[in-house]
């Protein structure tokens, strides 16, 4: 009875610490931002993580596993900066391990699989002088980092996003994460430990994304689509201004503009799809939604730019009817002559709304682009990935099962 109340108590201990990581993980831009005091954002989780293991575990066994565990995200810190891509410094989470947050996303799944395998190939050399020190030494303490450090990293491999191992066979196909969840499922009955939920969990939103990437593709191409209308409507507009501009009554025209914007986007709005629309199922209605709100945006952005060129120009028409005369307030020395300014150009203002609506356009060229060919890659490479995955996966399994063995022989010492 005593053994399974500590059981149960254990369990219980571990539930609390893996839910406390996951609120950790799910604000870990809050905590970023806490420990972003430069080089000592790394430090100072170190030392929390370390105090953490500590109290439960016990100090060697604390510093063996924050050692592991810093190697392995050194690994990722060093490919990222081979790739040219900006990272935050690495941070500790008590019970939960370490995370590195990208500040942008690789130009591909090749530079992702590279990132992802330095982690568990740091981490294979960051425990191999143990094995020279356990053989030389006999100390069972060397034996335990073999073991947690095999174990760490080829657990870091298992095929699942967003462990390493995922992000690695995405190159392959990211069908494999399938396989990978259904692997996990008999695990969470056979031993429902809490980390093996919560991957489980970050497994299954990481791969669903994948599947809705299609869907996301179609939504991207609607907003590109809407792009290339307004700038049609916006040229239409510009050149029948061109006309109309000379015109004294010019304000009121551009008012005439306005109203057909507001009375375009009342339309809209009228005729945007309500309730719930099922994923896959419905993915027309939700396409729709999706393209009408797009265009009720483009149509508040041109809204704003026809107001903002409306009062320029009342301004400019009264600024340029009272040019060259005189005013005077109570001081005589205080005169003041309104000079005259270079007659009102609309063209001006349209250049500058469609350079903003350009630069909008090709940053949403650049990200349909990147995304569309993301997984995209050649048979060389898909054979190479695979290699190299395969090569570190079985040198770390036999660490795993040496280490396994050296904990089996000094298993009373360590305890």
């Amino acid at each position: 009875m005593a053994e399974k109340a500590e059981k149960q108590s254990q369990s219980r201990l571990w539930t609390i610490l893996a839910g406390i990581g996951l609120f950790l993980l799910s604000k870990l831009k809050w905590v970023f931002g806490l420990l972003k005091i430069g080089k000592f954002a790394t430090l100072i989780s170190m030392f929390i993580s370390l105090g953490a293991y500590a109290a439960f575990y016990g100090w060697k066994f604390a510093v063996a596993i924050v050692y592991l565990i810093f190697v392995h995200e050194m690994g990722h810190l060093v490919a990222a900066k081979q790739k040219g891509i900006k990272t935050s410094p690495a941070i500790f989470i008590p019970f939960m391990g370490a995370a590195i947050g990208m500040k942008e996303m690789p130009k591909n799944a090749k530079d992702e699989a590279y990132i992802a395998y330095a982690g568990p190939l740091f981490g294979l050399l960051s425990f191999l002088p143990a094995v020279f020190l356990y053989e030389t030494t006999g100390e069972p303490f060397w034996g335990l980092v073999i073991f947690l450090g095999a174990m760490i990293n080829l657990f870091n491999l298992f095929p699942v996003s967003p462990l390493d191992g995922g992000r690695i066979v995405g190159v392959l196909s990211t069908k494999i994460w399938f396989i990978g969840l259904l692997i996990v499922i008999p695990y969470l009955f056979i031993s429902p430990d809490p980390i093996i939920f919560l991957i489980f969990i970050f497994g299954i939103l990481t791969w669903w994304k994948r599947v809705r990437e299609d869907f996301e593709q179609n939504k991207t191409k609607q907003t590109l689509e809407s792009f290339v209308a307004e700038e049609e409507k916006l040229a239409g507009i510009n050149r029948e201004m061109d006309e109309y501009q000379e015109m004294p009554n010019f304000g009121y025209i551009i008012g005439t503009y306005l109203e057909d914007v507001r009375v375009a986007k009342d339309r809209l709005k009228r005729n945007i799809p309500t309730g719930f629309a099922f994923p896959v199922l419905q993915d027309k209605k939700k396409l729709k939604k999706h393209r009408t709100l797009v265009e009720i945006e483009m149509l508040n952005n041109r809204e704003r730019f026809l107001q903002t060129l409306q009062e320029d120009y009342e301004k400019d028409r009264l600024h340029r009817e009272f040019a060259g005369e005189t005013y005077l307030d109570a001081d005589p020395e205080g005169a003041v002559t309104l000079p005259e300014r270079p007659e009102f150009n609309h063209t001006i203002y349209f250049d500058t709304y469609e350079q903003s609506l350009l630069a909008e356009k090709a940053k949403t060229e650049k990200h349909y682009e990147q995304t569309k060919n993301y997984y995209v890659s050649n048979t060389k490479t898909k054979i190479a990935v695979l290699f190299m995955y395969l090569l570190l996966a079985g040198v770390l399994s036999a660490f795993v099962v040496y280490g396994n063995h050296l904990m089996e022989v000094n298993r009373f010492l360590l305890n």
